[in-house]
């Protein structure tokens, strides 16, 4: 602790202590007479005042104990100034201000450029968040978590290392900030009540999971389980790609509503599982316990199977209707909506906006991706070069219209390059060209259980 703040927080800590203890243990002072002070200059101590003798032990007050003043020192702010001294060596502000960038600056910067976003935002729309408003929210977030705002705060500081200005400004603020932002842009429509009530008092299915990266492999362990259904939970933690559920033989934890996402998850899951072909009215037919699904497409790269292991019923005696549901409901939906709408906003004020980042050396037009130049290389957005050989994305290509390959740009050759190195290099590439595979459309299979 000492080395950490230059023994200021220990000093503090012992001088609490010592004020303690003279609260506590004043007739021990009196068993012994004050360092440093003869006998003859306690007797000459000015009436009112006790002194100690050798056969005597009077009480001593409060105000004869002779406690160190407390000495406030300022924090350096020069960058050449001494923030600690090791044996005469100087710790300088500067150094200890590089070791923060080094370490933790990119996070604190990106917090920093948000907040001024933000603050920019509100500016333009003539909002403003208050310290009253702060406060009423970190109440009603303590209520939430049941205990009191002191408790609340806390258990931020010692749990999670935030302390009460950090929450209050880096978490509190800004989500206040986003709300009064996203004022007027969410609505909850009929048709949001009608699938949450669904998801909260409709069916719902337990399932275990088994996901993988590609369709062909879907199909040979849908066929490996269709001759032994019981291997799901061993063949899950084999070759599942979901790490949640993998270790548990693919068990999901929470159970799938209607409204599951991805949407055409969810609706091959009731209609394989549960809703079984509407136009079979064999019951034998309908779908059970330990019926599979064939391969769903969740993503791109992910191929999902499902085994249904139960069904939560719907509740009886529920309605939407019922203007206290219909009130909780409305009240999950928007909060739900305005959680995506904040997402919307600020990725809107984010292209909107200039950024040029030196720590880390990027920088970001305004506008941007409505430049000529604009593309996207592996999902990062960029500025292309006018002087770089970078052909245009297939995207733009199509956009001009004409169907024409892009035409090829003049190479440059970078600083330091000799010319028989960059030409070495033009050589390879006209030698060394790669075709890029068309991928083959999914196979969407069948819906259907198998037996």
């Amino acid at each position: 602790m000492i080395a950490k703040d230059g023994g200021r927080t220990a000093h503090a800590w012992v001088v609490g202590l010592t004020l303690l203890g003279a609260a506590t243990t004043a007739p021990a002072f009196g068993q012994q007479a004050p360092r440093g002070k003869s006998a003859a200059s306690a007797a000459k101590a000015p009436a009112g005042k006790a002194t100690v003798g050798k056969d005597d032990a009077p009480s001593v007050r409060r105000d004869q104990i002779e406690v160190p003043p407390m000495k406030e020192t300022a924090i350096p702010v020069n960058p050449t100034d001494a923030i600690a001294i090791v044996n005469d060596q100087v710790i300088s502000r500067q150094q200890l201000a590089d070791e923060c960038v080094a370490r933790k600056g990119k996070e604190i910067l990106e917090t920093l450029i948000n907040r001024s976003l933000i603050e920019q935002a509100l500016k333009a729309q003539k909002k403003e968040v208050t310290a009253a408003e702060i406060d009423q929210e970190i109440d009603t977030v303590a209520v939430r978590f049941g205990i009191g705002r002191e408790a609340w705060l806390r258990t931020l500081d010692k749990e999670r290392g935030i302390s009460p200005f950090q929450y209050a400004r880096d978490v509190i603020y800004p989500a206040l900030a986003m709300r009064k932002l996203c004022e007027g842009r969410v609505q909850v429509t009929d048709e949001d009540l009608k699938q949450a009530f669904d998801a909260q008092y409709g069916d719902k299915l337990r399932c275990r999971l088994i996901m993988v990266d590609k369709l062909a492999k879907a199909q040979d362990i849908w066929e490996a389980l269709r001759k032994n259904p019981g291997g799901f939970e061993k063949m899950a933690q084999e070759q599942s790609m979901d790490l949640a559920s993998r270790s548990l033989g693919g068990l999901i934890g929470e159970p799938i509503t209607r409204n599951f996402q991805p949407a055409n998850v969810a609706s091959s899951a009731f209609s394989q599982l549960l809703d079984g072909d509407p136009a079979d009215k064999d019951p034998a037919h309908k779908p059970k316990d330990g019926d599979i699904t064939g391969p769903i497409q969740a993503t791109e790269g992910a191929w999902l199977i499902l085994r249904r292991e139960g069904v939560i019923p719907a509740m009886p005696n529920v309605s939407i209707k019922d203007e206290a549901i219909r009130k909780r409901l409305q009240e999950i939906v928007y909060e739900v909506k305005l959680k995506e709408t904040m997402g919307v906003v600020f990725e809107e004020m984010m292209k909107k906006s200039a950024i040029e980042n030196k720590l880390v050396g990027t920088m970001k037009m305004a506008n941007e991706e409505q430049q000529p130049d604009f593309r996207v290389d592996d999902k990062v957005k960029l500025m292309s070069n006018p002087e770089s050989n970078t052909p245009e994305t297939s995207g733009q290509a199509a956009g001009n219209g004409s169907g024409s390959a892009p035409t090829a740009r003049k190479s440059v050759t970078p600083a330091g390059v000799s010319a028989e190195a960059a030409a070495q290099f033009e050589k390879l590439k006209e030698t060394k060209k790669v075709q890029t595979p068309t991928a083959p459309s999914p196979v969407t299979p069948t819906p259907g259980s198998p037996r």
